[in-house]
C-alpha cells in the first residue's frame, strides 16, 4: 500500500530529548513546531543535518492519519516534497 500526503497539511513536528536530557529511563517526547507537512520534513532532513540523533529522534504527528516515525520515510517525503510544486 501506497500511502498518500497533503504536503501542506498542518502536523505537530516532535522530537524525542535524549537519554541525559530527563530523568534516567525516561524518554519524553517534545513538540517543535507546527508547520506544513512540506516544511516539517525539510526542517529534520536540511536543518537538522549535522544532529542524527535528532533527525532519527523525529515524529511528525498528521491529523489526517498514523504518524511519521522513521527518518526513512521522512527522508522519502522531502524528496517527493521537493520535486512538488508548492501550492
Amino acid at each position: 500500500m501506497i500511502a498518500t500526503y497533503d504536503l501542506d497539511e498542518m502536523v505537530d513536528l516532535l522530537a524525542f530529548n535524549r537519554p541525559l536530557e530527563g530523568p534516567a529511563g525516561q524518554t519524553m517526547a517534545r513538540k517543535v513546531a507546527t508547520l506544513p507537512l512540506r516544511e516539517a520534513v525539510a526542517l529534520v532532513v536540511e536543518d537538522w543535518a549535522d544532529d542524527k540523533f535528532r533527525q532519527l529522534s523525529a515524529v511528525i504527528v498528521r491529523p489526517s492519519g498514523p504518524a511519521i516515525r522513521g527518518f526513512e520515510e521522512i527522508r522519502d517525503l522531502h524528496a517527493k516534497a521537493e520535486a512538488a510544486p508548492a501550492s
